[in-house]
């Protein structure tokens, strides 16, 4: 593990155990300030919340000033914020300076932390406790005032100066911009032109509030999307670092962004609490923040009213093709709007069991508002996606779906994105084509647009346009790693090996990185392995190739293009087997297959010719 010195604090709430045990409820809500307020105040000060254990808190800072800086303001504001409950509660802090170990998931080791945390232990309600390596650092100024408590036995450490610190008042500043609600003067801003928005966290008592928290946030990313000049990572990325501990410098540097948004939800009944902060990924310093304390009705004016605040902090404008409100919503009805972000978390995960889910949640949301556009054209995207899985006639459902979205929104490009799909899905590619060019009119960053034409036209035989839209879809959102080897399938029927090699190796290249933030993705290890058999490797293709099926043995996708991978390396039955498991778990890869070129070899195997049979191939 890489090791570096860090300022670093414990803090804990004075008396949680007794609070606990007279009132569970109320003890919990002081963790959730702590919390709330750690993740707001840490940043401030360049410092990064490594973790939460239980009532506690640790956290890191460049500095021992900025530490004990941060220490002393959350001290201070947690008194301000506990007494909201009707009891003004303290906290114990306890700072040290130390070499710790950094682990990969951003987590801190070594006798440092555990000193950390002997000298919270050793503080008394309210006080700010510094070690004497931290006094050493700042014992010359002026603005900083020091009690020594002599030296202080520590349990499994041994005796340790200690010393109580104190600022002056209105001292406890950062020099950089920082503050709820401050953004930065048009002097100060940074040149920023790329933005990762994280997952805000969940901070509801019975943290069920995931999927609210995750829209709220795509909402936002979506958004920004529009805002010219600014690149967005896809939300596969972005949310890829969920839970980890990582600094704000890592990410970015992950990512390949400039800054970060991230934040927090706390939902419960009406009220709503929604934390952001923006940070400059290059020196981890705090950009501008804001909290959000209003009921549940007014989140979509939140959304709308964070969006422009990030364009504002950046340095950003709207040009005049952006609408001035970033963030849309058709439908006013809270609990309507609920059901529909739990079902696009579902869908977002890529199982036809999810996908069911998922319409589902579309249809109750559907039912309590028949008037909301979006929740219909992700119901009839659920209904195309399950096509084939049953008897059920899902293009007809995502037919009436479908025209329902766009009768109640002509404007919803993913609406048209929506009816497009079904019209491909009918080998209509005309009429499709009408769909997805509307759908690219209103909106030209929508990948799904430009993605799923791309896909119809293949379909279609027309592989020049094919060739074009997916390498449009590759501009529009630059870390997909599915486009870049669909435009290697379209080359190698196009202009040859020699072209199709390098999109091959590209398409590995993004699958790796994917891979590296989304370990069990499927879908990225089976196109990895169509790439790996075409290149060559045919070990590295086997290994891709089962891989996918373990992670995702009933999913008639993943087997297809599993067997894809082995059929291209010369293990026809094997891919046949694979092909044949796909049929069965509902594949509706009757247009696409006879475009192929991976089945090429096998096109006169009696056995690939009687499942072609079974899918209806002439």
């Amino acid at each position: 593990m890489e090791r570096t010195l860090v300022a670093l604090w414990f803090a804990d709430i004075a008396g949680y155990s007794e609070h606990a045990a007279k009132d569970e409820s109320g003890a919990l809500r002081l963790v959730e300030i702590l919390q709330e307020l750690a993740s707001e105040t840490v940043p401030q000060f360049r410092g990064r919340v490594v973790k939460f254990v239980g009532d506690a808190v640790l956290a890191q800072f460049p500095s021992a000033e900025l530490a004990v800086r941060a220490a002393i303001m959350l001290s201070n504001g947690y008194v301000q914020r506990s007494d909201a409950t009707g009891r003004i509660e303290h906290l114990r802090i306890g700072v040290h300076l130390a070499d710790v170990a950094v682990a990969a998931d951003g987590d801190l080791y070594g006798d440092g932390v555990n000193t950390a945390a002997r000298i919270q232990e050793a503080a008394e309600p309210g006080q700010v406790v510094i070690s004497q390596d931290v006094w050493r650092q700042l014992r010359g100024r002026r603005e900083f005032r020091f009690e020594h408590l002599g030296d202080r036995p520590l349990k499994g450490i041994g005796p340790m100066g200690l010393y109580v610190g104190t600022m002056e008042s209105g001292a406890t500043s950062v020099a950089t911009p920082s503050g709820t609600g401050n953004v930065p003067s048009q002097t100060q801003r940074p040149s920023i032109r790329s933005l990762a928005v994280l997952p805000f966290a969940d901070l509801s008592v019975e943290r069920d509030q995931e999927h609210f928290g995750d829209g709220v946030a795509e909402e936002i990313l979506n958004a920004l999307t529009k805002i010219g000049n600014l690149r967005v990572p896809a939300r596969s990325s972005c949310f890829a670092f969920r839970g980890l501990n990582l600094d704000a410098r890592d990410i970015g540097r992950r990512l390949g962004v400039d800054a970060l948004l991230e934040g927090s939800v706390r939902k419960a009944g009406q009220s709503l609490r929604i934390s952001v902060q923006l940070i400059d990924a290059r020196n981890g310093y705090h950009l501008w923040s804001e909290r959000f304390d209003r009921e549940v009705v007014d989140i979509f004016a939140i959304q709308d009213e964070i969006a422009s605040s990030v364009v504002t902090a950046l340095g950003l404008s709207i040009g005049q093709g952006e609408e001035r409100q970033l963030v849309k919503t058709s439908t006013t009805n809270v609990e309507a709007y609920e059901f529909y972000l739990r079902g696009r978390k579902l869908f977002q995960k890529w199982t036809r069991e999810n996908i069911n889910l998922a319409r589902e949640m579309f249809e109750r949301a559907v039912e309590i508002d028949p008037s909301f556009a979006a929740a219909w054209a992700g119901l009839a995207t659920a209904h195309v996606h399950l096509h084939g899985c049953d008897s059920e006639p899902h293009l007809d459902k995502a037919r009436e779906a479908s025209a329902r979205a766009l009768k109640l929104d002509p404007q919803s490009a993913e609406a048209h994105v929506a009816a497009a799909q079904g019209l491909s899905m009918e080998q209509r590619y005309a009429d499709a084509a009408a769909e997805f060019e509307r759908a690219i009119e209103l909106d030209p960053t929508l990948f799904d647009a430009h993605y799923y034409y791309a896909r119809s036209c293949f379909k279609g035989g027309d592989l020049q346009k094919s060739l074009r839209l997916f390498r449009q879809a590759q501009s529009v959102r630059p870390d997909d790693y599915q486009a870049v080897y669909l435009e290697a399938l379209v080359l190698m029927q196009l202009r040859g090996w020699n072209e199709a090699r390098e999109a091959y190796q590209r398409g590995l290249e993004s699958s790796r990185k994917h891979l590296a933030l989304n370990p069990h993705d499927a879908r990225a290890y089976v196109l990895g392995a169509g790439a790996f058999a075409r290149l060559g490797e045919t070990q590295r293709a086997k290994e891709w190739a089962e891989r996918a099926m373990s992670l995702a043995p009933d999913d008639d996708a993943i087997l297809y293009n599993a067997g894809c991978a082995l059929a291209v390396v010369g293990e026809e039955e094997r891919a046949l087997d694979a092909l044949q498991r796909a049929i069965g778990a509902g594949l509706a890869g009757g247009d696409w297959i006879p475009q192929d070129p991976d089945w090429e070899r096998l096109r006169d195997h009696p056995r690939f010719q009687t499942l072609m049979q079974q899918l209806r191939v002439v």
